[in-house]
């Protein structure tokens, strides 16, 4: 799998719209596909008040290198596409960048995940945001995410 970078504004401007995340159901898919992305084998999704109060996917994929999780969260930071002419070669669900960036800003999300080959994992908590926590922990091979009061820092919708 490639390192997660950052896109280049010119490959920035050339993908479309970027992916919004506009109620529960989005955020679980925008999960599920990373997953997927990953290699995941097992796939596990657990939804609380429909996902307002609470969205846990976890999934035993490739995870993700402890030094790359921050930069997974920020707005155009993706691991498929490094130039424009990549953007009609990905065969991946996602590629844009947006989607862990954007339910990060909407609600307070942990993520754990290790890949395989290291020894430990990475546990990171961004609330509305904001990065507020980032540790070495001990964590089975793949990723969890959970998503806590989504929406919470939005007017109603």
């Amino acid at each position: 799998m490639s390192p997660i970078r950052v896109l280049p504004e010119e490959v920035v401007r050339r993908i479309a719209a970027g992916e919004v995340v506009n109620r529960p159901a989005s955020a679980v898919k925008e999960l599920i596909e990373n997953a997927l992305d990953a290699g995941a084998r097992q796939i596990r999704v657990e939804i609380e008040n429909g996902g307002l109060d609470g969205i846990r996917v976890s999934d035993d994929g490739a995870g993700i290198p402890a030094e790359e999780v921050p930069l997974a969260f920020r707005r155009h930071a993706t691991s498929k596409v490094e130039t424009a002419e990549d953007i009609g070669r990905t065969a991946t669900l996602g590629f844009r960048g947006e989607a862990l960036a954007a339910i990060a800003a909407a609600a307070t999300v942990r993520m754990v995940t290790r890949p395989p080959d290291q020894p430990y994992g990475a546990a990171v908590t961004y609330r509305f945001g904001e990065l507020v926590g980032f540790e070495q922990v001990g964590a089975p091979p793949g990723t969890i995410v959970a998503v806590r009061n989504l929406f919470e820092n939005l007017p109603a919708r």
